[in-house]
């Protein structure tokens, strides 16, 4: 049986933090043995330069305890890496590390920012997607990866967490490459699936998620704060994810990325969790509110003309051009300064609105759509 360990937490306390980390990885049985004379890693979620009390990276308070407890436990050594989205320079990655406050989180527990640009490829011989990534270098040589997440919803995923964090490993504007190249979402998670078994099976992984604050409605940086009120943690991340999905209302089926999971044998749904600690229950927010892209996830044989989609608001688009960049498919454009989507060419992967700052990226469904998700939302509360 697996085991996650979870316990309550309202405040972003360092010395909380590490009280709480220390317990759980206790309750899980991990003990200094697996840190001490170590090369680790720390990979946060770090999507764009936001300040922590947006909620849609992960908080510092939280990098400085883990750092301080794995310098604690003799590690020999504690980086801190992850490639944000969009290009992967040391002037990008340095204004995120500093505008997320992790350059200050890393000098008070004295950890590394990494600062290595280069990449490695990873050989995955039982990937059923993908039988080759390109990840960071210092996430290939760890030998402890401390998959340090955060609890969003997400409007591609459903929800993002530990499984989902890890694609934070491949570099850049790679990252879109890998949209391009798995078009169909089905694909595309059980790649995710994939990459985190290819590094799991490489390195000793750890995944602890930031749920006390957690983003809602149009993650993974559209939506807003909300509270949850805990930490949780496990050395199986389908595990945590699979309990982190029923704090903020979502059954495992309606997450991709367990379905994907369970399709290819790594994690069936229903596996069977003991949950140590408090009691999930406690935590959970039933009311949570949902990327607007998720009843698509819920009627899988919807067509594709009645599918949300993104469209640009014209009043809010600043003709900064990250969209145009940044979309797998290419079919995005400049018209008299302002972004332009052609509609024909989208793939639904929401990148575009995933790294828009200033929210000029909305999601359009149809009215026929909207009717049918309405109309479910009042059977639900009878």
């Amino acid at each position: 049986m697996d085991t996650v360990a979870l316990l309550g937490c309202k405040t972003y306390d360092p010395a909380l933090l590490l009280s709480l980390i220390e317990k759980e990885f206790d309750l899980l049985g991990i003990g200094a043995d697996v840190f001490r004379g170590k090369k680790v890693v720390i990979k946060p979620n770090l999507l764009l330069g936001y300040a922590p009390e947006k909620a849609a990276t992960t908080h510092p308070a939280l990098v400085e305890a883990m750092g301080l407890y794995l310098k604690s436990r003799g590690a020999a050594s504690v980086t801190l890496a992850e490639s944000p989205g969009g290009p992967y320079h040391a002037p990008i990655l340095n204004g995120i590390y500093r505008n997320c406050e992790m350059k200050d989180a890393a000098e008070r527990a004295e950890i590394t920012l990494n600062q290595d640009l280069t990449a490695v490829d990873l050989h995955a011989p039982d990937g059923k997607k993908s039988k080759m990534f390109h990840v960071l270098t210092p996430i290939a040589e760890a030998d402890v990866i401390v998959n340090l997440c955060k609890l969003k919803t997400h409007a591609l995923a459903a929800m993002t967490a530990s499984v989902k964090n890890l694609f934070g490993v491949i570099p850049g504007i790679e990252k879109f490459e890998m949209h391009s190249r798995f078009r169909d979402p089905d694909d595309f998670f059980a790649m995710l699936v994939d990459l985190c078994r290819c590094l799991s099976g490489r390195a000793r992984m750890i995944s602890v998620c930031d749920a006390i604050v957690g983003m809602e409605g149009n993650g993974p940086s559209g939506g807003n704060p909300r509270e949850i009120g805990c930490l949780i943690a496990s050395e199986n991340p389908f595990a945590l994810d699979t309990v982190a999905a029923g704090l903020i209302g979502l059954t495992p089926g309606a997450v991709p990325l367990l379905r994907a999971a369970d399709r290819d044998g790594v994690f069936p749904l229903g596996s069977e969790i003991s949950v140590l600690g408090d009691r999930a229950e406690d935590f959970a927010v039933p009311d949570f509110v949902q990327a607007e892209t998720n009843m698509q996830n819920k009627f899988s044989l919807t067509p594709k003309f009645l599918e949300p989609r993104p469209v640009i608001d014209r009043k809010k688009c600043v003709g900064c051009g990250t969209c145009m960049r940044s979309c797998p498919g290419k079919t995005i454009t400049m018209v008299k300064k302002k972004a332009k989507i052609n509609r024909a060419g989208c793939i639904r992967c929401y990148c575009c609105q995933e790294l828009c700052t200033f929210k000029a990226v909305k999601i359009r469904k149809s009215p026929l759509l909207r009717l049918v998700q309405d109309t479910k939302t009042k059977g639900d509360r009878k």
